[in-house]
């Protein structure tokens, strides 16, 4: 992960504050914030400022630029987001989450701009934005304006080699590929192959990062699956499991996507094989008008784009200095593609 592991020392928050003081966190929100509506006793507001001073709490610039900038705009800057529906998914989650606190969303797809969007990020800073959110439709890096500390910039689905510490928030991979593999194993299969995309490719290594471990928990040896690798396509899917249905066919395909299981599917049909009678199939991603529309439907794994958007919304107005990385939950989808082995050829 491009993540930076080390980054600057701990910062102190408005929780620090209110543990040092002895009162809730919103109470210290009024008091530092100089909400003067709100009533708060002297002797609790002297004290919270003494706490404040010998923590050497220092105001988080970026969610005070989110209160005080009018009007309250976010901009979502978008690779390749907004023509993918599944993925555009993280734009309504961000808008979902910040259009109730009062703000309002500004989406810049920079996909095919030549300066990777460095002319609309600037031109949105020069605006008065208050926070960024970068966003892709899949675990990547891309290349992101460095604009310091004084916007909150907070980057889903992606991450930015230049742009040091910044948080992230990501679906997780590692937990989502363990969950399918784990359905597999249950239905009973033990001849199991793993079809992912480019070997380097973050995703793919998390989710197989998984399935060793539901392996290894169903009492199942990693080495002995077959593993290839190639790219998220139909055609990939369908030359992969060609080639490894040529041998002993294995029970259960576990795809890197839902595109791959699909030309897994194909394969396993040319190969006279029935889905599920004679071979099961699982994908990934769960992609809308796909999945559930083919025959049989596809079990898979849901990525929460919504749930990335919404967490991502949320940490950006927040008080409090998000985390470097959050990682949402995926969720194993059960469909009939996922059926028990054929008595005597689970081992």
């Amino acid at each position: 992960m491009a993540a930076n592991s080390k980054g600057p020392a701990k910062r102190v928050t408005m929780k620090d504050v209110a543990r040092r003081a002895g009162v809730s966190q919103p109470t210290v929100s009024f008091v530092l914030n100089d909400r003067r509506d709100i009533s708060v006793a002297p002797e609790t507001r002297e004290r919270i400022l003494k706490a404040a001073k010998e923590l050497r709490f220092q105001p988080n610039r970026a969610a005070q630029s989110l209160r005080s900038n009018r009007p309250f705009t976010i901009g979502v800057i978008a690779h390749r987001v907004v023509s993918q529906a599944y993925a555009g998914q993280i734009v309504l989650g961000v808008q979902q989450a910040v259009q109730p606190a009062g703000y309002v969303s500004f989406v810049v797809e920079i996909s095919e701009a030549p300066d990777s969007g460095k002319a609309a990020v600037e031109n949105l800073v020069r605006q008065g934005v208050a926070g960024l959110v970068y966003a892709a439709p899949g675990p990547e890096p891309i290349s992101a304006l460095d604009i310091g500390e004084d916007i909150r910039t907070i980057f889903v689905n992606c991450w930015a080699g230049n742009v040091e510490g910044a948080p992230l928030v990501l679906a997780d991979e590692y937990q989502g590929g363990r969950d399918a593999a784990a359905a597999v194993f249950a239905a009973g299969h033990r001849r199991v192959a793993f079809l992912g995309g480019p070997s380097d490719d973050y995703a793919c290594k998390e989710r197989e990062r998984g399935l060793v471990d539901a392996a290894v928990e169903a009492g199942i040896d990693p080495a002995s699956i077959p593993r290839a690798y190639g790219t998220y396509h139909v055609s990939s899917g369908y030359e992969l499991a060609s080639r490894i249905l040529a041998d002993e066919p294995p029970t259960a395909l576990v795809c890197g996507n839902d595109r791959m299981a699909v030309g897994a599917l194909l394969a396993s049909h040319e190969a006279g094989l029935e889905c599920p009678r004679d071979i099961s199939i699982v994908g990934f991603d769960d992609q809308p008008e796909l999945a559930a529309e083919l025959h049989p439907p596809l079990a898979t794994v849901a990525l929460p784009h919504l749930q990335m958007g919404i967490t991502a919304g949320r940490l950006l107005i927040e008080d409090e200095e998000p985390p470097k990385r959050t990682l949402v939950p995926c969720q194993y989808i059960d469909r009939a593609s996922l059926g028990a082995p054929r008595s005597g050829s689970a081992r």
